[in-house]
């Protein structure tokens, strides 16, 4: 007796891509060139709440250059501004980092209480 397997289906994680997506202004078929994920594929995820497997989510992820821990941590009391620099600077190489981390300890030091 052979059972069918049951799709799993999560919807947040179809509007999280869709919202990505769409605030880059990409089309189906252009995320789907940059990622390497059908375009029916992403519609099933993003319409349907299909989940995709791990690898498909991460072409997906790397594509739309977006954080992975809103898939994981469901926490929306998140500040969009930190949601921006975990963007930007999932972008950097290294050595922006280095200098990035530089730049916001020395901030940090000489303004250390701006109530002051």
């Amino acid at each position: 007796m052979t059972q069918k397997r049951k799709k799993r289906i999560n919807k947040e994680m179809g509007l999280i891509l869709k919202k990505a997506r769409t605030d880059q202004k990409l089309t189906y078929d252009e995320l789907s060139e940059l990622s390497g994920v059908s375009t029916r594929y992403i519609k099933e995820i993003e319409n349907r709440g299909n989940v995709p497997s791990f690898e498909k989510l991460k072409q997906l992820v790397c594509a739309l250059h977006i954080p992975t821990d809103q898939f994981f941590y469901n926490n929306s009391a998140d500040n969009l501004d930190y949601k921006r620099l975990q963007v930007y600077l999932s972008e950097c190489t290294s050595d922006q980092i280095t200098t990035i981390l530089a730049i916001v300890e020395a901030y940090l030091r000489t303004y250390k209480n701006p109530a002051e």
